[in-house]
This record gives structure tokens, sequence and C-alpha cells, in this order.
């Protein structure tokens, strides 16, 4: 089961390691910061296709961004 708070955390990590604002993000991924935003909260978790570009942004497996590797 994917925890979409650990999901969040993730990606808000992501984005400052690679010194990036979420609007740079909303921009790269054509949606809104606001969907950004939902997505670091943990109130939600992005499309397979916003996945997969974030897989290429942040350089990282789609299993390490959904969490899927950690044991709970």
């Amino acid at each position: 089961m994917i925890d979409f708070n650990l999901v969040g955390k993730k990606l808000t990590k992501y984005r400052k390691e690679f010194g990036l604002t979420q609007d740079e993000v909303a921009e790269h991924l054509y949606v809104t910061r606001q969907l950004v935003s939902k997505w670091e909260k943990g109130i939600g978790v992005p499309s397979i296709d916003c996945l997969l570009e974030l897989c290429r942004l942040y350089q990282t497996s789609f299993e390490d961004i959904l969490c899927l590797d950690e044991s709970n």
C-alpha cells in the first residue's frame, strides 16, 4: 500500500535537493503549483505520466519516489 505522506515527504526532499520551487516543478510537468503542493502534503499522488517525468527530473526510480522499497 502506498503511504501518501511518505511520498509527499520524498517529493519535497528531492525538490529541495535539486533547488527547485513548486512553481518550477509544476511548469516542468505542465500542472499547477497547487497540485504539486497537494502531492507534497500527502493529499494525493502524481498520475503515472507525472510520476515518470518526476523520475526523470529527480534522476530516480518510481519505486523510490513511491517508497515501495521501504519497510513500514
